[in-house]
């Protein structure tokens, strides 16, 4: 992913013997790791500074450096573009930090998408910010990956000042990361950059704000016994004990008749020092840093020497208790090189996009739903054959659209042209494009797992759907495996979780697809006309969702969700489908029940304060999900699924019990109007058919 670094090749050579196991041939506690730090920072301090890059021979032309015009000059373009920037180029813009105007910079590249993940980056003293960008490689890189820059820059004086009041400027220039902003669009988790001086206040910004950070690097990062104790103080916060769109303590909510909301926080406290943000230091760094950050990241003692970034300190899952990475193979890391000199070296700055962009995630306001997965490398996946990503402009529209298409290794290892695979269509959320639900979710992962085809598309309208599914039956064959026409899937989330039941009620695609699941999503009344048909829809809704997980009406007491009159559509949800699906409303399905339930959490366990090894560690029994599962004829057709602890946006077990429990198990029939349902999976044993009609 990333290019080796060109330079003192001896510093590197010295760093790699320095200790290649670490400090240690063992393993200590995860708590053990600052006793020996000092010992090892030191050694890395003590290493020679690579003399690296630069400029070129006295003969080299000047370089020419773009210079930043003022944003509010410049002119949008139309929003027929679709899901791009709509604004392009090098601007200046100010926010207000402390009652003062700050000057900030913004680089947006040609063909950057709107909620892209930005870098924020601080700039170190007494540099002039286009000429050390320009020499850094930043606006290459940008270039070339279409990565959006928000630029930092230090006082009138050129140098950066008192933390605190730095700190003021930084939230403020980040909190314009947002994906509706004045002049451009963002994803609401990110990377950061701090050079030298401009490091300290960024990095408090990132330990006060764990759950928007991706990945995070710093240059020269210095410190001292009052800024420690800030970090200190940052990590000691708890979350959810300070205001947030879902509160965890459920403190200041009110029920559906105005009354305090009496429900208790499900699984037990958690704090910003327990949420891992993968880290990298670069040139000298204090050994209270590394040991904070270490901490943070529950890393091991023992390094690895890395070609491109010195020494990691990888995290140690087995003795970690952070969320954000459980349930999955992604491991976070510290990793430290003092063997770095000079800030506008662009081999540095490659690398440095190279450490933040092993990782993407998914912006969530519940702890106990954030999580980081890795980022997939776009250029590579469709080199290699694995992927089409193209722009479409369908009939019923004069947006342009996007859409990708990501055949994973897996599937090109056990299908082909000839064997057809499973295609699983996902359909995000509101102001989202087809990268953002790519990218930050772990779709991509597990369609490798599971081995099915994953494709995310812009928009979430039946009728781009119904144009989509033909195209994309091409771009796979044009990836050397064919769609498997009875085993298509959708799958939406939050507004894609609404336009999936609008799928749903299309006589063309509920003739198209096997199966369909949600994970949280909307409501509204059946427009005329509207399918009637069986099929199998399975939801899933957060403990702490925009809309309640309860199934029911609410009582009182009950926490209403967190969109204000928007309570309601829950339960509308069960009654539409019960009715549909089962033959029965919710009221007659409330006074003589006849689901199956499936309780992971309560059966055994008091949802209050509860350990979160269950989140950690879930077993087949004890899980953080509760599930009704309605049959018809014996074939389980509705599924409610509650998900405990969980924000409004999917975790990756979500997507997980939908295709182990779901779509692996549904297929066409080869009748018109039938279904297959697999017990064992699909192929496996013997089916059993339903009728639609």
């Amino acid at each position: 992913m990333t290019e080796k670094f060109e330079g003192n090749m001896e510093s590197r050579k010295e760093m790699k013997t320095a200790k290649k196991g670490g400090l240690l041939s063992g393993s200590l506690p995860r708590r053990d790791f600052g006793k020996l730090l000092g010992s090892h920072m030191l050694l890395l301090s003590t290493l020679p500074l690579a003399a690296c890059g630069g400029g070129g021979g006295d003969s080299d032309p000047p370089k020419v450096y773009p210079v930043a015009t003022p944003i509010d000059n410049t002119a949008a373009q139309p929003a027929t573009i679709g899901s791009y920037q709509r604004k392009t180029g090098y601007f200046t813009w100010s926010v207000t930090a402390s009652g003062a105007s700050r000057e900030v910079e913004i680089y947006i590249p040609k063909g950057a998408r709107q909620r892209e993940y930005w870098i924020g980056i601080t700039l170190p003293d007494g540099v002039q910010s286009n000429k050390f960008l320009g020499d850094a490689g930043w606006f290459d890189i940008a270039d070339q990956n279409l990565a959006c820059l928000l630029i930092m820059k230090p006082g009138s004086g050129g140098t950066w000042g008192d933390v605190t009041a730095e700190l003021a400027y930084v939230s403020a220039a980040m909190a314009t990361l947002v994906s509706s902003g004045t002049h451009y669009s963002a994803m609401t988790y990110h990377y950061v950059v701090g050079y030298g001086a401009g490091a300290a206040p960024l990095q408090l910004y990132a330990a006060n704000t764990p759950l928007s950070m991706i990945s995070q690097v710093y240059l020269e990062a210095s410190t001292n016994a009052t800024y420690n104790a800030l970090l200190t103080a940052a990590g000691n916060t708890q979350v959810g004990a300070t205001l947030q769109p879902n509160h965890m303590d459920f403190v200041g909510y009110v029920d559906i008749n105005g009354n305090p909301v009496t429900q208790q926080r499900t699984f037990a406290a958690q704090y910003y020092r327990d949420v891992p943000i993968p880290t990298w230091f670069v040139g000298n760094t204090a050994p209270s840093l590394l040991s904070y950050w270490a901490g943070v990241n529950d890393c091991s003692v023992v390094s690895i020497a890395d070609t491109n970034f010195g020494q990691i300190f990888w995290q140690e899952k087995e003795i970690s208790n952070a969320i954000a990475t459980a349930g999955s193979d992604v491991k976070s890391q510290v990793a430290t090189d003092a063997s770095i000199g000079r800030f506008d070296n662009p081999a540095v700055t490659k690398n440095i996009y190279g450490f933040l962009t092993q990782y993407s995630g998914y912006d969530n306001n519940s702890v106990y739903g954030h999580f980081i997965t890795k980022r997939l490398d776009y250029k590579k996946a469709i080199a290699a054959g694995n992927m089409v990503y193209k722009d479409h402009m369908w009939s019923g529209s004069t947006t342009q659209q996007t859409y990708i298409v990501y055949v994973p290794d897996s599937v090109k290892k056990n299908y082909s042209a000839s064997k057809p695979a499973p295609v699983v269509f996902c359909t995000h959320g509101a102001g989202q494009t087809a990268f953002v639900f790519m990218e930050a979710t772990d779709v991509k992962e597990l369609a490798n797992k599971y081995g099915f085809i994953a494709v995310t598309y812009d928009t979430t309208t039946t009728a781009y759907l119904t144009d989509l599914v033909a195209l994309v039956k091409q771009d796979c064959l044009s990836l050397g495996v064919a769609a498997d026409a009875s085993r298509l899937y959708v799958y939406g989330q939050s507004a894609g979780g609404g336009a999936t039941t609008g799928f749903a009620r299309d006589e063309t695609l509920v003739g198209t697809f096997a199966a369909f699941g949600i994970t949280s999503g909307t409501f509204s009344t059946a427009p005329a006309g509207s399918s009637t048909k069986l099929l199998p829809f399975y939801a899933i809704y957060g403990e702490y969702d925009y809309w309640p997980m309860k199934f029911g009406p609410l009582a009182a007491g009950d926490f209403r969700g967190s969109q204000g009159g928007q309570y309601a559509l829950s339960a509308n949800a069960q009654d539409y489908w019960l009715n549909r699906l089962i033959g029965k409303t919710l009221t007659q399905e409330l006074a003589l029940p006849t689901y199956a339930l499936r309780d992971g959490i309560s059966a055994s366990l008091v949802p209050q304060n509860t350990s979160i090894n269950l989140i950690l560690k879930p077993t087949a029994t004890a899980n953080r999900y509760r599930t009704y599962t309605w049959t018809r004829n014996g074939l389980p057709l509705f599924v409610w699924g509650q998900c405990y602890g969980r924000g409004h946006n999917l975790i990756t077990g979500d997507i997980q019990k939908l295709w182990e429990e779901w779509f692996s198990k549904w297929q066409r029939g080869s009748q018109a109007n039938t279904l297959l349902y697999w017990a064992d999976g699909v192929g496996t044993g013997s089916s059993a058919v339903l009728s639609q009609v």
